[in-house]
């Protein structure tokens, strides 16, 4: 309830009426003596008191400096009594203290009151009380001011130093404030402070409640040690010789689920009771903290997967890339090392994809043991790929050979420990220079083709990059270029080997080969263009091509009505594992109107190691469309008999290597077993390569049926095939 500002009465009879008028309103009202230049509260209603803390006549005859504190800013102060005595109004809010010394910010405004003669006798001060306001503006301010720091990607300990520093300068009360995180141990550690050293802070926490066990999340912890008094080495705080911490207050950081991630604490320098406001600030204050370490949390699991390979913890490929970049940037020159050991497809087969990520693990480990002999850190690394790591080490030329032999030495004199056993492990090592102006793509592939050559020799072998090499891989990037442009212009044919029954010398059927015939590069060998076409991804292409050839052969047969005989077809393992490799094979062949018993799916041995379940499933959708499959080359690869028993396969292909050896016991007594082995699981053997007439007999006495070979047919054209079925009677 406000008075007009002019009154006819004396100033007497003013001041009784006024003081009768304010006992009636709500409003924290005091009278000041617009005529004493000390500016005295005459009078002041309940409101009043109950704001201040003051009763009865405390503060009559005082003025307004009263209320003042620490904190409490003098110029505002003196703002007040300038308006008020140049008789202009006031609206501004000023930090004051309540009786108890504990502070509240008060939104103070003056209304001057005239008498008859219209002077301004006497000011009405306004007060209210607006600390949870004030605060909630305070923490607005300090969370826009976090997320701005964490848009910039700033440092987590640099942000919470932030919060701890704007607390000390814009809190209500005047307090020194630390935040603690726990660290990896199950400690708090103080991370940020405000004015106050965290050494000093951790002397002091020696004396406070730590909420580590058994906590509650919503309490905030007091604890008064008034009778505590922290001494300092003036030799390290020169400007500090005491602190007196008279209580403090320590509230709990929690996550989303409820664990506690650290704490913050109020250290209070006078004696103070925790309001509800002081509690409500703590805990709207406790989230923006909370953000702030789940940011840190976030930043360090974004780069942790942006630089660490998850399954091993070894750095990755763009944390060796992002490094190595900031050494040629800075005109380092060294060297590139890829690292493979030759034995891990074989501990992948044989014990999984773990412990041959834990051979890669050893291997790494081994390089940081090789960094701290060498005393440097003048290596990076990281995985490079499912089975090879890549370092780089900056070295002058002349100190080249010496730092290999040592690694070597290092990576390959004592055993690894592998599925619990012991193992000697040969690796394969490719060497290539960087920096002097090479582009690091350069320098990773030129390495790469170095592993490559490496590969080829058995043992611990390390290859330099030579650009001899480097030709070779031109001609494969030729090879694949050419084979692009044959497979638009159709210049991929289909090849029919014969297979032949051993006891009556009829066709049974035929395996479908692909041939090429580059118009740039000649006659390709499939032992050249296969391997090209299946890193490439061309494979699915050539397959299907081979096939649509066959089955638009054998429609043109069934339309004439002439002998249809099975065809075997083959499928590259990459074409094989394809999502809709069956389907896609199905609708090929009904296109054609060719009946299942006359197209069979042929497969190389080690497809299975692939994914042995998927390649079941697979055979299994084509054997229940009436198609049967046949495993070529067996015996040569990694195949296990008890992964054999359980495929549905109908026809097993002993390789042409056994055939050929079979004037050899032993291995006349494996091929005899394999096809003993063929008639126990229901399939049929079929012999590759039959080149003379001693293996023919040999085969077709022990028991196998069919084979094929130059002893029979070489692989023909179609047409020859057309006439050579169109000859039999």
């Amino acid at each position: 309830m406000l008075l007009p500002n002019k009154m006819p009465l004396s100033k007497e009879q003013l001041l009784s009426f006024v003081c009768n008028i304010i006992d009636q309103s709500n409003s924290c009202i005091a009278i000041i003596d617009q005529q004493d230049s000390n500016l005295p509260i005459l009078y002041y209603n309940e409101s009043f008191s109950e704001l201040t803390g003051y009763i009865n006549n405390e503060l009559i005859g005082k003025n307004l400096r009263s209320l003042r504190g620490i904190k409490t800013d003098p110029e505002i102060e003196s703002e007040i009594d300038l308006n008020i005595k140049s008789q202009l109004p006031v609206e501004i809010n000023i930090i004051h203290y309540h009786k108890d010394g504990s502070p509240f910010w008060n939104y103070l405004y003056s209304l001057p009151i005239k008498d008859e003669t219209n002077e301004v006798q006497f000011t009405l001060i306004c007060c209210k009380n607006i600390t949870d306001q004030m605060l909630d503006k305070m923490l607005s301010k300090l969370e826009r001011e976090v997320y701005a720091e964490l848009d910039k990607g700033g440092d987590t300990e640099v942000i919470l130093q932030l919060i701890a520093q704007k607390i000390e300068m814009y809190y209500i009360r005047s307090v020194y404030c630390a935040i603690r995180v726990l660290d990896s141990t199950g400690e708090l550690k103080v991370v940020a402070t405000g004015s106050l050293p965290s050494t000093l802070i951790e002397s002091i926490n020696a004396y406070i409640i730590e909420p580590t066990a058994g906590f509650n999340e919503k309490a905030v912890y007091i604890d008064n040690v008034s009778h505590k008094q922290i001494e300092l080495n003036n030799n390290i705080y020169n400007d500090i010789s005491s602190l007196e911490v008279i209580s403090c207050w320590t509230k709990p950081i929690v996550n989303q689920h409820h664990h506690i991630l650290g704490s913050i604490t109020i250290y209070l320098k006078d004696q103070a009771s925790l309001k509800q406001s002081d509690l409500e600030f703590l805990n709207k204050l406790s989230p923006i903290i909370t953000l702030s370490l789940k940011y840190a949390e976030q930043k360090q699991e974004l780069e942790r997967l942006a630089f660490y390979d998850m399954n091993t913890g070894i750095p990755n490929q763009n944390y060796f890339y992002t490094n190595l970049t900031e050494w040629i940037e800075g005109d380092f020159t060294g060297i590139i090392l890829i690292i493979q050991p030759g034995e891990y497809s074989g501990i992948v087969d044989l014990y999984g994809r773990k412990t041959g990520d834990e051979l890669l693990i050893q291997i790494a480990n081994r390089l940081k043991n090789h960094q701290k002999v060498e005393c440097n850190e003048d290596i990076i690394y990281g995985r490079f790929s499912n089975s090879s790591i890549i370092t780089a080490k900056k070295i002058y030329d002349d100190k080249i050979d010496l730092y290999v032999s040592r690694l070597r030495q290092e990576l390959t004199t004592s055993p690894y420990v592998l599925a619990d056993r012991e193992m000697f492990i040969s690796l394969n090592i490719g060497i290539a220079h960087f920096g002097n102006g090479v582009l690091m793509e350069e320098s990773i592939r030129q390495a790469d083709i170095a592993l490559t050559s490496s590969r080829k020799k058995f043992g611990t072998v390390i290859t330099f990059f030579e650009e001899e090499t480097n030709k070779l891989m031109q001609q494969e990037m030729d090879t694949l270029n050419q084979l692009i442009h044959g497979l638009k212009n159709n210049e991929f044919s289909a090849f029919l080997q014969p297979k032949v029954n051993l006891k009556t010398a009829e066709i049974e059927g035929f395996e479908a080969l692909a041939r090429w015939h580059s118009p740039v590069l000649g006659s390709v060998s499939p032992a050249t263009f296969i391997p090209i076409a299946e890193y490439s991804g061309k494979i699915r292409e050539i397959d299907n091509a081979i096939l649509k050839q066959v089955l638009k052969w054998q429609q043109a047969r069934k339309e004439k009505g002439l002998k249809l005989v099975p065809v075997s077809v083959n499928i590259s393992p990459v074409h094989f594992y394809h999502d809709t490799f069956v389907d896609d094979f199905i609708s090929l062949v009904h296109q054609y109107h060719i009946s299942p018993e006359y197209i069979k799916v042929e497969v190389t041995e080690n497809f299975e190691l692939v994914d042995f379940e998927k390649a079941k499933n697979i055979l299994m959708r084509l054997k229940e469309y009436g198609y049967e499959s046949s495993i070529d080359d067996f015996g040569v690869g990694f195949s296990s008999l008890s992964y054999l028993q359980q495929l549905p396969f109908s026809e097993i292909k002993i390789d042409q290597s056994f055939i050929s050896n079979m004037n050899n016991d032993e291995m006349f007594a494996v091929v005899q077993t394999i096809i003993q082995l063929a008639s126990r699981l229901k399939m049929h053997a079929v012999a590759e390569g039959i080149e003379t007439v001693d293996q023919y007999n040999l085969l077709k006495n022990i028991g196998c049926n069919t084979g094929q070979g130059y002893y029979f047919h070489k692989p023909m054209p179609i047409n020859e095939a057309e006439k050579l079925l169109n000859n039999i009677k």
